[in-house]
C-alpha cells in the first residue's frame, strides 16, 4: 500500500463537508460526557487533569524471558491494576472523576464535578496522586511480587479544555484539547508527583504545605506517611480503604486465574479489539506516535466561537486523515488517540524487523505528507501546524484489558515508550527513528536520515512522498531504468511507477547525470 496525493485530498474534502456546524458551550451542569460529546457537540470545561504513569510494565513485557507464567502474571497485573485504578478514580464517596483511558500503563483522569470549583478539584487532583502511590506501595506490589517494586509517578494541571469525542463506531474515543490536559502529562518525571503552579495555587493552605517548589512553574507533592495521609484524606471528605481495595484485588486474582489468560504472536493484522484479558498478543513490533505540534497553542488562543469551531473542524479533519494513513494505507493498527497524539503500530511481516521498520517509515513520510501537501491544500487555516514522528521497534504486549465498560486498548514495551519519547523530542516536520529501525530501511529510505548527537536519534527533516519519489527515481534514471512522466496542473512528475495517464522514457547516462 502507500500514499497518494489525489486519494488523501478526496477523503479530507468529503470529511470536512460531512462535518456540518460545531456546537461549543460552556458546561455548567453534571452530564455524561460519553453521551453528550460527539464531533459536533463540544463542551468547554473547567477541571483537573492527572496522569499516573507505572513504567516498569514497560521493561517486564519487553522481557526476553521465557517464563510463560511470569508473562501471564503480568498480563493479570495489568488488568487487575486498571480495574482498581478506575474504580478508585470513578467511585463517587472517593473522588468521583472520569478514567478517560490509560495510555499503556498510563492513566489518564479528569475531575470536573463539582462544576467549577476550582479548590475542590485541585484538592482531588492532589490526593488522586497521593492515594495512587500508597495503593501501589500498600496493596498492590504486596500481591504481585515482580523484581522490581512499581513506583507511580504523576503530573496535575487545572483549567478550561474543550470537550470533544470523535471516531467512527466502536472506535470512537473522549479528548480534551487545551493545555492544561497536554501538560499535566508532560510534566511527569522518574517516580515523583508533580503539580502546575495554577493547580497548587487552587489548593488550601495545608495542602500547599505538603508541596515544594520546582521552580517558578512547577511544585512536587511531598508525600506525608500513612497516618497523616489518612487523617488528611478525612478532613477532605475522601474516602480510601486500603483493605476494600486488597479485598477486591485478591477477588480479581481469582475472577481472572493465571490458567485463563493466554498469549501468542500474529500472521495477521491484529484485530485489538478481538483481544481480552484471556486472550494477548506479543510481539515484535514498531510502534509510531505521531503528534500536531502548535495545536494545544491554536486551541488555547482561538478567543471567539468561531475560532474554536475552526480549530475543531482542523483537529477532526486531521485526525480522521492521519488514523486512516496509519490502517488503511499502510496497513497498520491504529492503537488510540491521546489528544492532538496518534499511537500506531506495525507488526507484519511477522519475524520480519526490517519489514517492519520500512512500513512504518514509509508510514510516518506520509503522515508528513498529508499534513503538508494535503491537508493545508484544503484547509489553509492549519497552515501554522506541523506533526512529528517518532518510530522504535522492540517486543510489544498488545491487548485490550480493564473494566468491563471501559476498556482501553494498550501496547506495552519499551519500543513503545520509546517511540513516545522520539516523537517528544522531535520538532514539528521532524521524524526521529531509533537505530534498530534505522538499520532495518533500505538506501530509498535510509539516506535522508542522519544522526543527530543532540537528539540521540536518526532525524529526517520535512521529509515528504514526493521526495522520497523523486529521490527513486534519480536513482533509477542514473542507472537506465524507465522513468514515468505526467502533467497535473502546472506541476510535472517524474516517477517509477507506471500509471495510465504517464508517457515512459529512459533517461541517457549524460541526461541522468545532470
Amino acid at each position: 500500500m502507500s500514499w497518494k496525493y489525489e486519494t488523501s485530498i478526496d477523503r479530507i474534502q468529503r470529511h470536512v463537508a460531512g462535518l456540518g456546524d460545531i456546537s461549543i458551550e460552556k458546561l455548567k451542569r453534571e452530564a455524561d460526557l460519553d453521551s453528550l460529546l460527539s464531533e459536533k457537540v463540544c463542551r468547554e470545561i473547567y477541571g483537573a487533569h492527572v496522569y499516573a504513569n507505572i513504567s516498569n510494565f514497560s521493561s517486564l513485557a519487553t522481557s526476553d524471558s521465557s517464563d510463560e507464567a511470569e508473562y501471564k502474571r503480568l498480563i493479570q497485573a495489568v488488568h487487575i491494576y486498571q480495574r482498581e485504578v478506575a474504580r478508585i478514580v470513578e467511585d463517587s464517596n472517593k473522588f468521583d472523576g472520569l478514567r478517560v483511558h490509560f495510555q499503556g500503563p498510563k492513566v489518564h483522569a479528569l475531575f470536573y464535578r463539582p462544576i467549577d470549583d476550582g479548590e475542590k478539584l485541585a484538592t482531588k487532583a492532589f490526593f488522586l496522586q497521593l492515594v495512587l502511590e500508597d495503593f501501589v506501595a500498600s496493596v498492590f506490589n504486596p500481591n504481585f511480587k515482580f523484581t522490581d517494586d512499581f513506583k507511580i509517578a504523576g503530573g496535575a494541571d487545572i483549567g478550561d479544555v474543550v470537550g470533544t469525542r470523535n471516531g467512527t463506531r466502536n472506535d470512537r474515543e473522549l479528548l480534551f484539547l487545551g493545555a492544561p490536559a497536554n501538560y499535566a502529562a508532560k510534566i511527569i518525571s522518574e517516580s515523583s508527583l508533580r503539580l502546575t503552579k495554577e493547580l497548587y495555587e487552587k489548593l488550601p493552605a495545608k495542602l500547599q504545605d505538603h508541596c515544594d517548589a520546582i521552580d517558578d512553574d512547577l511544585f512536587q507533592i511531598r508525600p506525608p506517611d500513612q497516618d497523616t495521609l489518612d487523617i488528611l484524606l478525612e478532613e477532605f471528605g475522601i474516602e480510601w480503604d486500603r483493605e476494600a481495595s486488597e479485598s477486591r484485588i485478591k477477588d480479581d486474582k481469582v475472577k481472572f486465574p493465571l490458567k485463563d489468560i493466554s498469549y501468542g504472536s500474529a500472521r495477521t493484522l491484529i484485530d485489538i479489539d478481538s483481544l481480552g484479558v484471556t486472550n494477548n498478543k506479543r510481539v515484535v513490533a514498531a510502534s509510531i506516535y505521531g503528534d500536531v505540534t502548535g495545536f494545544t497553542a491554536y486551541i488555547d488562543g482561538a478567543d471567539t466561537e468561531s475560532k474554536k469551531k475552526e480549530a475543531l473542524r482542523v483537529l477532526h479533519a486531521i485526525r480522521k486523515e492521519i488514523a486512516t494513513v496509519i490502517k488503511t494505507d499502510f496497513e497498520g493498527v491504529r492503537v488510540q488517540f491521546q489528544g492532538d497524539r496518534v499511537q500506531g503500530l506495525y507488526h507484519l511481516p511477522e519475524n520480519s524487523e526490517d519489514g517492519m521498520a520500512t512500513e512504518s517509515v514509509d508510514a510516518a513520510v506520509a503522515l508528513q505528507s498529508s499534513m503538508e501537501k494535503t491537508i493545508k491544500t484544503v484547509l489553509p487555516e492549519a497552515s501554522h501546524l506541523k506533526i512529528a514522528v517518532g518510530v522504535d521497534l522492540d517486543m510489544t504486549l498488545v491487548t485490550k484489558l480493564g473494566s468491563h465498560a471501559h476498556r482501553d486498548r494498550i501496547c506495552i514495551g519499551k519500543g513503545v515508550e520509546s517511540a513516545a519519547k522520539l516523537e517528544e523530542k522531535c520538532a514539528g516536520g521532524q521524524i526521529g527513528i531509533s537505530r534498530r529501525v534505522f538499520d532495518g530501511l533500505p538506501e530509498r529510505l535510509s539516506k535522508h536520515f542522519a544522526y543527530d548527537s543532540t537528539l540521540k536519534c536518526y532525524v529526517a527533516n520535512n521529509l515528504t512522498a514526493d521526495i522520497v519519489e523523486r529521490s527513486q527515481s534519480a536513482s533509477a534514471a542514473v542507472a537506465g531504468a524507465p522513468a514515468y512522466i505526467r502533467s497535473r496542473g502546472d506541476n510535472v512528475e517524474v516517477s517509477t511507477r507506471k500509471t495510465e495517464d504517464a508517457r515512459s522514457i529512459i533517461p541517457t547516462p549524460s541526461y541522468a547525470t545532470k
